[in-house]
């Protein structure tokens, strides 16, 4: 038995999901990650072609890639096996690209161009630049449409910096795109996901949004009602990528040690957001059940207004950060948004990164906070009636930003995303720091 309630909320849900969570997350991993020594220390990359990692390193990555499979079917719950013709074989595969993603079960059309995006404001119009299509798959591509990517080349020189932050922005660019059995293409019925566990079909995009959120903390009635929400891996993304980091660290590949670490970023970032932490912040267990009680009488307002409002909320309150950055990009002022995502005061006070932080601690955080946050949006919403669409939304003159309540609520989470973002990096670059030194 499914929840209808929580079926139908997510399927309006899913469409925000896959369009926003902290809007670009090159910005914010730029901002976040500015003062890490080990990133502004580190010397410049070499930019390398993927097929000539895969090439030099495939008797390892076959061992590290069972190694891992092995690891994910006894550690992350409700997690669907590998089917084992999708495994990297001993002999190399004639197309080694394709088998090095498809053994990943990401999607196989995705274009990982050579390039990187600068900060706002930082573009360098002399060099030669990629279009949105050239960067991702066709679908995805309306709101990227406005950023910048460089066109980089093999052997050319970059920054670990740009390298890690543009990376961490990539998994919205097609990699977890129509990967279920009940998906278009060819991927979901070789991958082993079975059907899309939640997100409105209607949008193509949506079918990323079990890989982008974690449902980690709900009752266990609502569990039980609706076991489709335990179905969703961000952990095991971010955790695939982080030992793919290590991996190329370790064997003298620090451009593809940098990339893997961002992709794995993205998860971990995506979690600090509280609508990819709870179905519906605000709404305790009493509640829902009331109002599903209610719908399956005849009278359903009440339902409706619910789903309505956290379709409207996550999507506002998204656009709100994005446009509230960029004004403060723009005026170059020293602000609690900018200071929030630096701020490392706090970094210590959490664990040491495991396969388990996204789980124990960054959806816990995000989870525990939503009800605050969701309170906070309505009130802005009542003041302001929202942003508008994104296009108006950059009319940065029809919003103040000053809603105190709203930005306290912002920056405290982008103040946790920072310091998850740096702790995850940590984690991660332990292995090139070693490299560096041998």
């Amino acid at each position: 038995m499914k929840l209808p309630f929580v079926v139908v909320l997510l399927g309006l849900w899913g469409f925000a999901s896959g369009a926003w969570a902290w809007s670009n997350h090159t910005v914010g991993s730029y901002l976040a990650l500015q003062d890490v020594a080990a990133l502004r220390d580190a010397p410049e990359l070499t930019v390398e072609p993927l097929e000539q990692f895969l090439g030099q390193e495939h008797a390892g990555l076959v061992t590290l890639l069972r190694e891992q499979e092995t690891f994910a079917r006894r550690h992350f719950p409700d997690y669907p096996p590998r089917p084992d013709n999708l495994a990297l074989t001993d002999a190399p595969a004639a197309d080694l690209r394709r088998a090095f993603l498809m053994a990943l079960r990401v999607n196989p059309q995705i274009h990982l161009a050579l390039m990187f995006q600068p900060m706002p404001g930082q573009d360098q119009p002399q060099r030669a630049h990629l279009k949105p299509q050239e960067v991702m798959v066709e679908q995805t591509i309306s709101p990227w449409s406005t950023q910048r990517f460089i066109s980089l080349a093999a052997g050319d020189k970059v920054a670990p910096l740009a390298v890690l932050a543009t990376a961490a922005d990539e998994p919205d660019y097609g990699h977890d795109i129509n990967l279920f059995s009940d998906n278009p293409g060819e991927a979901g019925a070789l991958y082993g996901f079975g059907v899309q566990s939640f997100g409105d079909e209607r949008f193509e995009y949506s079918s990323q949004a079990p890989f982008h959120i974690g449902f980690f903390h709900e009752s266990a009635v609502v569990y039980a009602g609706a076991p489709f929400l335990q179905r969703s891996w961000p952990d095991w993304r971010a955790y695939q990528y982080l030992d793919l980091a290590r991996f190329a660290f370790a064997t003298g590949h620090p451009y593809w040690g940098y990339r893997f670490l961002g992709w794995g970023l993205h998860y971990v970032q995506d979690l600090t957001q509280p609508y990819h932490a709870t179905p519906l912040p605000g709404a305790d267990l009493a509640s829902m059940l009331l109002m599903e009680g209610k719908a399956l009488a005849g009278f359903d307002a009440d339902k409706n207004a619910a789903i309505e409002r956290v379709a409207t909320r996550h999507i506002e309150v998204e656009k709100y950060q994005a446009a509230w950055l960029e004004q403060v990009l723009r005026a170059k002022v020293a602000l609690p948004m900018l200071a929030a995502y630096a701020d490392a005061a706090q970094d210590a006070t959490y664990p040491p990164y495991t396969e388990r932080y996204l789980r124990d601690v960054v959806s816990a955080e995000s989870n525990a906070q939503a009800a605050a946050f969701d309170q906070a949006i309505g009130q802005w919403l009542a003041v302001s009636g929202g942003v508008g669409d994104f296009s108006q939304g950059n009319d940065l003159k029809r919003e103040n930003y000053q809603h105190e309540p709203l930005n306290s609520q912002l920056v405290g989470l982008l103040r946790h995303m920072g310091a998850h973002s740096r702790n995850f990096v940590k984690a991660g670059t332990a292995a090139a720091q070693d490299a560096q030194l041998d």
